[in-house]
């Protein structure tokens, strides 16, 4: 909350809006829920989004916007001149399903079930890679991997291409691209547990062969075998 506040105060001061995509904040695995910066928001700071779409199912294009003064007026036209409007069946929908409180008793199994492949993904990643460092994952859909080693995650991707798995690499998320070289994110949400083991085990074996092959560039070790992680 604290840093939420200053952000507020440096965006007031340079009068930089923040647009905020809160667009998994209901899943919460443990602790207290974070109140979105627009709840912080007494100046007009802040345009606030999110969405159904993550939550009950990819095809369902309803989501929402929440803003104050010029600007709402500003994006309620270019939405006319984007598509008009979105479908009013489709949000009478959403609309009933959420009155009724379908909603809230999809937001907990659902939160169940992720919480549950998120602790399959913790668990293989310190099972089948060793020395990684995993960020906690309270809520969201994704977990933050920083591999050991001195190899790129873009130069690993290729690794675990060939190992038949795939993540996103850090440098795409950060301002500065560099600053993300090392740290690699991935998707909990979409796969069962013993996929998720099985997909960890894969990449474990690619960043053992990434560190080798870098050592073996910098003549820092023998071309030997690799120890790869157990499992089958």
């Amino acid at each position: 909350s604290a840093r939420r506040r200053r952000l507020l105060t440096l965006a007031a001061r340079y009068n930089v809006p923040i647009l905020e995509d809160d667009f998994v904040g209901d899943l919460r695995y443990e602790g207290r829920a974070l109140p979105a910066i627009k709840a912080l928001d007494h100046v007009g700071q802040v345009i606030y989004v999110g969405t159904f779409s993550k939550l009950l199912m990819p095809g369902l294009r309803v989501g929402f916007l929440v803003a104050d003064g010029p600007i709402l007026e500003q994006l309620g036209l270019r939405k006319q001149v984007q598509d008009l409007t979105t479908s009013p069946l489709t949000q009478r929908i959403v609309d009933r399903y959420v009155t009724v409180g379908r909603y809230q008793a999809h937001l907990r199994r659902t939160t169940r079930a992720y919480r549950d492949r998120r602790d399959a993904l913790h668990a293989a990643v310190q099972e089948f890679i060793p020395g990684a460092t995993i960020a906690p994952s309270h809520g969201g859909l994704f977990a933050w991997l920083r591999p050991s080693g001195s190899v790129s995650t873009q130069t690993l991707l290729s690794f675990a291409l060939d190992e038949g798995v795939d993540f996103a690499p850090g440098n795409r998320f950060f301002v500065n691209p560099t600053d993300g070289d090392h740290f690699l994110r991935l998707n909990f949400a979409t796969r069962t547990p013993d996929e998720i083991s099985q997909g960890i085990r894969r990449l474990g074996i690619a960043v053992h062969r990434a560190n080798r092959d870098a050592r073996r560039v910098t003549g820092t070790a023998p071309a030997g075998d690799v120890l790869l992680p157990s499992g089958p």
